[in-house]
């Protein structure tokens, strides 16, 4: 009878151990959808991949694959930036429009910039897609053009007027909206 006892005393604390494991689960699983929602609703949460509109850029020196100086001010009055990695599924997917509308801004690739972060042979297919119509360099993780944009995350795509943020983030249309809607005002 002792044996009987103490078998139910064991499944019990056993069920309550399960149960309680399970009301953790379903709570984080909660907090997962509300984030996930929040996403998908184009909702950051203030954290985006780049600094945020309104924001001064910090000051850089780098060089580009041609072996040309690149700062903020060789770039003009305002550069379209983008920030690219080889391993990113996302970039891969935004790169084509990207390009397409680098294509069409006024000023050329000397007002486009593109930074391809990794190891030159790792960005060198990035590179040869770019070329035509950006201004790139090639840096590593954490490299300086990406200390001065704030950039924490790929793709990442930034508007810059007079050394001011004016549209940045994750999505490349808010970005390009944005230097669409203010280019007749450019002339």
């Amino acid at each position: 009878m002792a044996y009987l006892a103490a078998a139910a005393v064991l499944i019990g604390l056993l069920v309550v151990t399960n149960l309680i494991l399970t009301v953790g689960v379903v709570r984080r699983l909660r907090e997962h959808t509300a984030e996930l929602a929040a996403l998908r609703n184009g909702d950051s949460g203030g954290s985006d991949v780049a600094m945020p509109a309104g924001s001064s850029v910090g000051g850089f020196d780098a060089t580009s694959v041609a072996g040309l100086p690149v700062t903020l001010a060789t770039l003009g009055d305002r550069p379209l930036v983008g920030f690219f990695s080889p391993h990113c599924q996302p970039c891969k997917e935004r790169l084509p429009e990207f390009i397409e509308h680098a294509t069409s801004r006024p000023g050329g690739r000397d007002a486009v910039l593109a930074v391809a972060v990794g190891a030159e042979e790792e960005t060198a297919e990035l590179v040869e897609l770019l070329r035509p119509v950006a201004t790139i360099v090639v840096e590593p993780d954490r490299g300086p053009v990406q200390q001065a944009f704030a950039v924490t995350g790929f793709p990442a795509f930034v508007l810059v007027e007079g050394g001011v943020v004016v549209a940045s983030g994750f999505d490349l249309a808010p970005v390009t909206h944005r230097d669409t809607a203010a280019l007749p005002a450019v002339g």
